[in-house]
C-alpha cells in the first residue's frame, strides 16, 4: 500500500469541512484534484471513505474511523518530519479576544528571557489553528479537549452580558445569567464557546443570531438581534456605542487556556506557559 501524506490530509481535511469545494479552497488545490485523490485513496486502503449520495460527503464508518486515527496521528508525524529550529519565532494563535495585558506582558517576559520573537496570529477557528500546525501555541477561551494538545489553564474571569442600547436591559444596572435565559442568544459559532446548553433546563435562551467572529456578534447584538456574554477583559477591548456592557450575577467563569502540541512543540512552547503564569500575578482583572 503506497499512501502518501498528502493523501491522508487532503482526507482529512475533506472530512472535517464536509464540502469538497471548501476543503479544496483550504488546501489550495482544484475541486477535481481533490475527488481524484480521494478516490485514489479509497482504492489503495480497499474500501468506502465517502458517502457520497447526499449533497455534502458523509464519513462512511470506515471513514469515522480513519478520521479518528489520523486526527491523532497525522499532526505528530507531520510535526516528527518538521523539527523547529531553535531560534525560529514562535507564533501564538489566538481567537475571541487576546488578552491583551497578560498577553503582552508574557510575550515580553519569553522574548527577554530567551531571546525569541513571539507572533500573536488572530485565527477565527476554535482552536486558532494550533491543532493543525498553523500556529505553535494558542491562548483560548473554554475548555480545550483535543487529545493532541497539552493544555494549561491561564486565568479564570467574570463574565459580562453585552445588549444593545435600545434594549429593555440597558436600563438595569445588572442582569443575571436567569434573565438571559428568557433572551435570545447571540451565538458564535466558530470559535465561541458558550451554547443555550450552558444555561440550565427550562431557562435556555433562543437563538437569535449566528456569528462566525466578534465582529459580527457585536454587529448582532447593536441590531438587537439578540443578547451576548463575553468574557469582562474582552469586552473592556472593544467599546462599541451602540452596545452596553453590564455586570452579569450567577453566570460561571470563563477561563483562559494555554494550549500548544504534546508531539515535537516548539521548543520555547513551554516557556511561554510560566511566561503567561508569571504575568498573572496578581489574578488577572483587567487584561
Amino acid at each position: 500500500m503506497d499512501v502518501g501524506l498528502h493523501q491522508l490530509r487532503c482526507f482529512l481535511t475533506l472530512a472535517e469541512e464536509q464540502h469538497f469545494t471548501w476543503a479544496a479552497e483550504r488546501l489550495g488545490i482544484p475541486q477535481p484534484t481533490l475527488s481524484r485523490t480521494i478516490r485514489r485513496l479509497e482504492e489503495q486502503v480497499g474500501c468506502h471513505l465517502l458517502d457520497r449520495t447526499t449533497r455534502h460527503p458523509r464519513l462512511t464508518p470506515d471513514g469515522e474511523r480513519l478520521r479518528a486515527e489520523l486526527q491523532v496521528l497525522l499532526p505528530r508525524l507531520e510535526a516528527a518530519l518538521r523539527p523547529v529550529p531553535q531560534d525560529e519565532p514562535l507564533s501564538l494563535g489566538y481567537t475571541w479576544g487576546f488578552p491583551r495585558r497578560r498577553g503582552r506582558d508574557a510575550i515580553d517576559l519569553v522574548e527577554s528571557r530567551h531571546h525569541i520573537l513571539v507572533e500573536p496570529v488572530r485565527r477565527d477557528e476554535r482552536l486558532a489553528g494550533v491543532h493543525t500546525g498553523a500556529v505553535d501555541a494558542a491562548l483560548l477561551w473554554g475548555a480545550v479537549e483535543d487529545p493532541r494538545l497539552h493544555a494549561v489553564e491561564i486565568a479564570r474571569e467574570e463574565r459580562v452580558a453585552a445588549v444593545s442600547v435600545r434594549s429593555t436591559l440597558a436600563t438595569r444596572p445588572r442582569v443575571s445569567w436567569r434573565d438571559l435565559g428568557r433572551r435570545c442568544l447571540v451565538l458564535n459559532t466558530v470559535s465561541g464557546t458558550l451554547t443555550p446548553d450552558d444555561w440550565p433546563v427550562g431557562a435556555r435562551p433562543e437563538v437569535g443570531a449566528e456569528a462566525a467572529n466578534l465582529d459580527e456578534y457585536l454587529h448582532a447584538v447593536a441590531a438587537r438581534r439578540g443578547v451576548g456574554v463575553l468574557p469582562a477583559s474582552v469586552a473592556s477591548q472593544h467599546p462599541d456605542p451602540d452596545v452596553l456592557y453590564l455586570p452579569l450575577t450567577g453566570a460561571p467563569p470563563a477561563v483562559l487556556h494555554y494550549a500548544f502540541p504534546r508531539t515535537n512543540p516548539h521548543p520555547h512552547a513551554e516557556h511561554l506557559a510560566e511566561a503567561l503564569r508569571d504575568a498573572g500575578r496578581p489574578a488577572l482583572q483587567n487584561a
